[in-house]
Parts: C-alpha cells; structure tokens; sequence
C-alpha cells in the first residue's frame, strides 16, 4: 500500500541519516585528533614500521622477501600483566642461538639514554637486531629504518587490577613506586593509572630532554616517564579519546602482529607465522610466570586485607570487592575509555588474524 511504501521511505531515509551522521562523526574525530597532533603530540605518527602481515598479500609480505628476513629488527612492545616475560624470554633465547644483538630493556630510563645518542652512536644503534621494553615502541624512528613491532594486548580493566595486585605483593614496577597501592583503594588506583597504556604510546624522550637543560624546573626530582605521565594527564578526556581512536586506526599500520593475553597460546602461533622464529615453546632456566597464573592474581587481586582498607564503610567495602560492580562504575569506565578503545580495536584486529591464518593452515 501507500502508506507502507511511506513507512519503508521513513525508514530508510532514518537509515541513511544515521549512516551518514556516523561517516560525518568518525571524520570529525579523525579531524580534530589531526589537530591534536599537529599542536601537542607531533611525535606520535610512527613512520618507519612493518604494516600488519596477516593483512598484506604474499607478494607484498616483508618475510617473503629474498634477504629481508636476516635483516630485520624486531620490536616488542612490552605491555605490564601481558604475559611478556615469556615473550621477552623467547626472544633473549633468539638473541643467544641465532647472535642477534639485543638491547637492553627499554624502560623509560634507557630510552632516554637511547634517544639522547650522538650521531656516532647511531652506526653501533644499528647492529642491534632486537629490543623490548615498555618503551620500546617508537626505538626505531631514531634508525630511520623499517621495524617488526608487536605485542600483546590484555583487557585495560584486567590489566590494572593485576597491576594492583602485582604492586602489594612484589612492587617491583615503576608505577608501584607512583602510588602505594596498600594505602589506596583499587577503585582509586585504577582512575589514577588508567593512563598507563596511553603513556606508552605517547612516551617521548624530547620532554625529558628539555626538562635536562632546564634546572630549575621542579619536574627534575621526578624520573622521566613519571614526567610523561604529568604531561599526558593535562590532556582532555576529549583529546585522550581522540588521540585513543587515532592510535587504534593505525595499529595495523604500525605492528606486524599483534597478540591477545587472553589467547595467549593462538597469539604465539600467529609470532611464530608472521615473524618466523620460536615463541610457543622457550626453554628457560628463569621461573616466568604463566599467563594462567596471572589471570589468577586478577581474580584474586580484590581480596585485601582489612589493615589495608581506608574506610570502616562495610558497603564501601563490599562494593569494593565485588570486580564485577567496580568494572561498571561509571568514573573507572570514563578513566579506562581511551585504553578501551584501542584494546577493542586490537582485538579485532586479532580476530583477523586469526581467521586468516586458519584460512592458511587449512587450504
């Protein structure tokens, strides 16, 4: 009838409103993070990488290439609670059975001895085949030269509460030293670190530099990704989403592969296809520990004691506990946002992956 005709009309012109305003959404953020970059974080764009190997044909792959694969420098982007010390292990196994140099462990503070290099150290820069670390990510901008980056990703929320726990019972990383995690809250310690996964994205040496020849600035007593952090922490929630989206439009263009803790086993596979070495099995003689174990501590990371808690509340400590009610509260959702976005992205990038490497074992 006429009047159905009208309504199917009415809806496909909702339809095609709601798609464009999407299309007009999504190039407006693109738009505005541009000019994010362009006044505030110049340094983010990463030019010298390996696009995605499961995405490019196998006539454009690095690794189908006569020689490039001897040639290559692989970077790990070490992401904390991840499952990383196996992957680190792996690769320290590669350094010595193939003598591929390695540098040290890319914390912020030999990053910034990296950077600050003078030109007659880039030649011994170059013979380094292989770094990991937590700033590892952006080492090769410096070479000039195309890298392997990759790395696992772990749910942002999951991430911080091992974290948490991690911090209790060991505090050996560097954010344990930021805030003492038996004297906050985990609701707490989420909202105030829930920065960590953009931080090592948007680390750069050049503010820890500047600050070097500047001695009476008072970020002096405070270590350089401590700084970071400062910075990154003035920016908007708006710019921190804007910048998260353009991070996660461009994982594909930046990393090789990427992993998943929560298919730890399938992301080693998809290491081993992509970069052609050894991940799934390294023999150790250090005692890493398994992704499985950390998933427990996440699960386990609510039980504090009660010396440790900073109210008498016993609804505020129930609420505490539950992880489930804390991982719906409104303030740690909008904290842990940007980290979400670039995660949901990396999983589904994953997924690809996943689907076509399948596609290969089985044809």
């Amino acid at each position: 009838s006429v009047e159905e005709d009208l309504r199917v009309g009415e809806a496909m012109n909702v339809l095609k409103i709601s798609h464009s305003d999407g299309y007009i959404l999504k190039r407006k953020q693109a738009e505005e993070a541009e000019k994010l970059l362009r006044t505030k974080l110049a340094w983010l764009p990463r030019n010298f990488t390996v696009p995605n190997i499961f995405l490019q044909s196998d006539k454009q792959s690095v690794l189908m290439q006569e020689g490039k694969k001897d040639n290559r420098t692989l970077v790990f982007v070490h992401h904390p609670r991840a499952a990383g010390g196996h992957v680190i292990n792996c690769l320290n196994n590669l350094s010595y059975t193939k003598n591929m140099a390695m540098s040290p462990v890319m914390n912020s503070k030999t990053r910034l001895l990296w950077d600050a290099g003078n030109p007659d150290t880039v030649t011994f820069q170059n013979r380094i085949s292989i770094h990991r670390g937590g700033y590892a990510f952006g080492v090769c901008e410096k070479l000039q030269r195309n890298c392997h980056y990759f790395t696992m990703f772990r749910d942002p929320f999951d991430t911080m509460v091992s974290l948490y726990q991690h911090c209790l019972d060991i505090g050996t990383h560097e954010y344990c030293s930021l805030l003492k995690s038996k004297f906050v809250s985990l609701r707490d310690w989420i909202i105030e670190n829930s920065g960590l996964l953009l931080n090592q994205f948007l680390y750069s040496s050049h503010i820890c530099l500047a600050h070097r020849l500047d001695s009476s600035t008072e970020t002096l007593k405070y270590p350089c990704w401590h700084r970071q952090k400062m910075e990154n922490d003035r920016l908007t929630d708006k710019e921190k989403e804007n910048v998260a989206n353009y991070i996660a439009r461009n994982l594909r263009r930046w990393f090789s592969v990427i992993g998943v803790f929560d298919k730890c086993d399938e992301s080693m596979a998809m290491f081993e296809h992509a970069l052609g070495e050894t991940f799934s099995k390294c023999s150790s003689n250090r005692n890493v520990r398994s992704f499985q174990e950390e998933t427990m501590m996440t699960n386990k990371a609510h039980l504090l004691s009660n010396e440790d808690r900073l109210s008498d509340d016993d609804d505020s400590e129930e609420y505490e506990d539950d992880i489930d009610m804390l991982r719906d509260d409104f303030y740690v959702q909008r904290a842990l946002s940007p980290s979400n976005t670039i995660y949901a992205e990396a999983k589904r990038v994953f997924n690809i992956q996943r689907q076509i490497l399948y596609n290969k074992l089985n044809n």
